[in-house]
């Protein structure tokens, strides 16, 4: 029995918010003026990239996957054309660190620790940054995110246990004043 196919215009209705909170997410951490701006910027590039493609797509393919893969690579090439790197994404840090008071010294504790986060983020390598984003931010399952980053599964599981094993061994040493 052959699979419906599907429409281009179902792919933009169905994935575009999702894949538009993964690229401004990243948008924030480009130093770029207006993360918005950007982020709408890669998410119309990454459409149009998926347009031009979509007739070459194979039948049954992982459209969810394929679209984060050419979303990375259109982010990925912006920051190289602006010269720019990538750090941890603002909203792993939202995820990581969540409040726990609602207290003006708990607000100032909790601030302290998503500045930590940051840093340890901002110092993982940027496939690792994506494979943790990937996995503990949009939800995907080892195969999308190997397709997403380009690499094998096997890849793709290393770089979300290496990302965790470095924020956790970052977290545990001392900060430095």
């Amino acid at each position: 029995m052959p699979l419906p196919e599907i429409r281009f215009e179902d792919l933009i209705e169905v994935h575009h918010d999702e894949i538009h909170r993964y690229l401004w997410r990243w948008a924030l951490t480009s130093s770029g003026p207006d993360p918005e701006a950007d982020a709408q910027d890669l998410t119309q590039e990454t459409f149009l990239r998926a347009f031009n493609a979509f007739d070459r797509l194979r039948p049954g393919s992982n459209h969810r996957a394929w679209l984060y893969k050419i979303a990375t690579n259109c982010a990925r090439s912006a920051w190289r054309k602006a010269a720019r790197v990538p750090t941890a994404p603002e909203s792993v840090i939202d995820t990581l660190a969540e409040p726990s008071g609602s207290t003006p010294e708990q607000h100032v504790v909790d601030r302290g620790r998503d500045l930590i986060l940051r840093r340890a983020l901002a110092e993982l390598p940027a496939k690792q940054q994506a494979a943790v984003t990937l996995r503990h931010l949009q939800g995907l399952d080892y195969p999308a995110i190997a397709a997403a980053l380009e690499c094998s599964e096997a890849s793709a599981r290393a770089n979300v246990y290496q990302g965790l094993k470095k924020l956790r061994q970052s977290l545990d040493r001392p900060e430095e004043v």
